[in-house]
């Protein structure tokens, strides 16, 4: 199963409707976000089970984005390459 998290309820409500007719299970609930106090601003959030490509990308034309695993690997850090002098503004007196 993998969760798909959307902004509004309506494209939760599209997205699930897209998944029955594809043959998908699917469950929606709401979520609220830490420090969130405002009931009617919840996430919608569909349940989907079996979780491929062909849901990938119905959650992909819906709007809806799924959170990354949080074993996954990070992305590469790339050290920048930093100056080694200041930069100067102004040309040098004579």
């Amino acid at each position: 199963m993998q969760d798909v998290w959307f902004d509004e309820m309506d494209d939760a409500e599209a997205f699930v409707a897209a998944l029955d007719e594809a043959g998908y299970r699917s469950s929606v609930r709401r979520e609220m976000f830490a420090g969130e106090e405002d009931d009617e601003d919840l996430a919608a959030v569909v349940a989907v089970d079996p979780w491929d490509a062909v849901a990938a990308d119905l959650a992909d034309e819906s709007g809806g984005w799924v959170p990354p695993e949080p074993d996954a690997p990070a992305a590469p850090v790339v050290p920048l390459e930093l100056p080694t002098q200041p930069k100067r503004l102004k040309r040098p007196r004579a």
